[in-house]
């Protein structure tokens, strides 16, 4: 097997790695609270756009961003979720693990979440960590019913790396057979 082929395989092995299932069994039940600067609310099309030092909490969960964007399906339940930031302000995400004393948490210039799907994107910047863990890189999808993450570099448009773009980065701690 050549390097290239073992790295890959290797590569592929860590993002398959499970993390933990994210939400607290009462989060979706739980109110949402929502702050923001301004708010431009169209009932009828099922999009709510908030501007301005963004902070919407709904149980454990929390999601800081300069804007968002929430998308309701017919029966007015939210289906999905983007927040947006800046390369100065990114946005953040953390939300309590079901049986965790320590949070997910995550951050970059966009993060999209698809509820329905139950997954999360960070676009630009990203970075997620949990239980010391840590996962860096362009983009990061982590899918919370599967609990698996994807995380990818750079590419350019013919799908090919970035010349010094960012490359993943993956930290990750010791697991001790008491856990």
């Amino acid at each position: 097997m050549t390097t290239k082929a073992y790295f890959f395989l290797v590569i592929l092995f860590l993002f398959s790695l499970p993390m933990e299932s994210m939400a607290l069994s009462n989060d979706r039940d739980q109110p949402i609270d929502l702050e923001a600067d301004a708010a431009d609310i169209d009932d009828a099309k099922g999009i709510s756009i908030y501007t301005g030092n963004v902070v919407l909490t709904q149980g454990s969960m929390q999601i800081k961003a300069h804007k968002l964007t929430l998308y309701n399906n017919k029966n007015n339940e939210l289906e999905k979720a983007i927040a947006e930031g800046s390369s100065k302000k990114l946005t953040t995400f953390k939300q309590r693990p079901e049986g965790k004393d320590n949070d997910f948490f995550a951050r970059s210039e966009k993060i999209i979440y698809y509820l329905t799907q139950s997954k999360i994107h960070l676009l630009k910047k990203a970075y997620v960590s949990q239980d010391g863990d840590i996962f860096r890189g362009n983009k990061i999808v982590y899918d919370t019913k599967n609990e698996t993450i994807v995380a990818s570099s750079e590419k350019n448009k013919e799908g090919q790396p970035v010349a010094n773009g960012e490359r993943i980065h993956i930290t990750l701690q010791p697991r001790s057979n008491n856990k």
